[in-house]
């Protein structure tokens, strides 16, 4: 019974929070831009806390994290993609793509154990996102740890009607990328924007990672 009790107080000490952004989408119906890119973010305490009064728990809430960012602008990625050569190379692409920005920067991981990032396929017709990524941080600080950045071969290996050219697949991977970095979607003409195919990496996405990292 104690152990029950003890095994309950530290399930009761994480907080996860899940987000999927773009969810709820019609059907696929054309050849544009129904496909979406998805971000997923779990959020938890590092340790349980005494029990506080409800003024200390008011206090706290108010310092919860609305933006998800890595201790420095930097992080080791492990690419996980079996032997797909294009998504490799679009990967590849979109690590240079984004290390050219000089506003953060992925390095090669050896294992995905030691990666801060890792980056994988999935076949997934069953859904509306041609990638998503899912990241983990502290609550409070809202520094992350471990992010996974999922890419859809169903659409962006054309098993699905959507045709998508290299260059879409680049955009999509920086895209994601840019999720894993700690940006939001941005409806503009951006990487970020919620359809993650459209545009390349943008002089607002530089400047967006730049305030990120500089708050």
């Amino acid at each position: 019974m104690k152990n029950m009790r003890h095994f309950l107080a530290k399930l009761a000490c994480a907080l996860i929070v899940v987000l999927t952004i773009g969810s709820n989408l019609p059907a696929i119906t054309d050849n544009s831009s129904s496909v979406w890119s998805s971000q997923v973010i779990y959020a938890k305490k590092a340790k349980k806390k005494a029990k506080k009064s409800k003024k200390a728990k008011k206090k706290k809430a108010a310092a919860v994290a609305t933006s998800w960012r890595w201790k420095k602008p930097k992080a080791s990625v492990y690419i996980d993609l079996e032997d797909n050569q294009e998504l490799i190379s679009a990967t590849n692409d979109a690590i240079e793509a984004w290390n050219k920005t000089d506003a953060f920067t992925f390095t090669k991981a050896s294992s995905r154990k030691k990666a801060n990032i890792v980056v994988e396929q999935v076949y997934s017709p069953n859904t509306n996102y041609a990638g998503y990524t899912t990241f983990h941080y502290y609550v409070k600080t809202g520094i992350m740890y471990s992010a996974v950045t999922r890419l859809n071969i169903y659409y962006l290996q054309n098993f699905s009607p959507y045709n998508y050219t290299y260059e879409r697949i680049l955009n999509t991977v920086e895209h994601e990328l840019g999720h894993a970095i700690g940006l939001k979607h941005n409806n503009g003409v951006s990487v970020m924007y919620p359809t993650g195919s459209l545009y390349p990496i943008e002089p607002i996405d530089i400047d967006r990672v730049e305030k990120l990292y500089h708050e």
